[in-house]
């Protein structure tokens, strides 16, 4: 394939996924606990062609033996910004906001077990169990745990209540607030949920954390900044997009001359 062509094709490539990127940012700009992401770009690897295959005939060079090319670029990844969020006050005691690093742990029923994921989403709802108890779980049906990895439960009749150390109020449990050592690890299941691909030892505790009952973390998405990359991004597709129709032009002309 033409060197010119490829290059330009990766180009929209890394383009599109930034934009895909940009336009999640966007549409979760109102989903509580949301952090942006941003695409980051790597050039691919490069290949070293010598201008002679007689070393005799580069005697005397004076610029740098042998041509580097290039072959474009590539998505290497998009980092969660996790910058915190602003505080939204909702007066509902259901809603709670972490105040610092870490995420809520939250649970999900597969057969007898329970699998663990994370969240920064706080807004919760009640959901009544068998025993007289209710549990507090999200939109996406995953129920509230504590540092126990047990159910938050609450009994009928009592209004939930928690503090600053997430201890709630007439049971003994403490709603967790678990770290990471690279919170980058963190794959998103969808409903702003996520599950951890690292080591278990990289789970660490959020100490210095505190938890707001009443509250919700806005998303950390500033749509003039989203708005700005968006239209520098498509500038960018723009150009490649121009680069490969030029080269399909260059190589046009040059079939014609092979061709006369």
């Amino acid at each position: 394939m033409n060197t010119s062509l490829y290059i330009a094709t990766s180009g929209l490539n890394s383009y599109q996924k930034k934009l895909d990127t940009i336009s999640n940012n966007m549409a979760n700009s109102e989903t509580a606990g949301f952090k942006r992401r941003e695409a980051s770009f790597e050039e691919n690897l490069a290949i070293s062609i010598k201008n002679q295959a007689a070393d005799h005939r580069e005697v005397g060079r004076l610029t740098p033996y042998g041509i580097r090319a290039g072959y474009g670029v590539h998505v290497n990844g998009s980092q969660m910004i996790l910058d915190q969020g602003t505080p939204k006050a909702t007066d509902n005691p259901l809603d709670l906001m972490i105040t610092g690093k870490g995420f809520f742990q939250v649970g999900k029923k597969q057969g007898d077990n329970t699998e663990v994921f994370y969240t920064r989403n706080g807004s919760f709802q009640k959901s009544p169990t068998a025993n007289g108890t209710y549990r507090l779980v999200n939109a996406e049906g995953y129920f509230l745990l504590d540092k126990n990895n047990q159910p938050v439960e609450i009994a009928d009749g009592i209004d939930f209540s928690v503090n600053g150390t997430g201890v709630v109020a007439a049971t003994n449990q403490q709603i967790a607030i678990v770290d990471f050592a690279n919170p980058q690890k963190l794959l998103n299941e969808g409903g702003n949920v996520f599950r951890f691909t690292g080591k278990g030892s990289e789970i660490i505790g959020a100490a210095t954390s505190t938890i707001q009952q009443g509250y919700i973390e806005s998303s950390n998405v500033d749509l003039s900044k989203e708005v700005t990359d968006m239209i520098s991004t498509q500038r960018g597709f723009q150009f490649n997009s121009r680069s490969i129709s030029f080269a399909d032009q260059m190589m046009g002309i040059a079939n014609g001359i092979i061709r006369s």
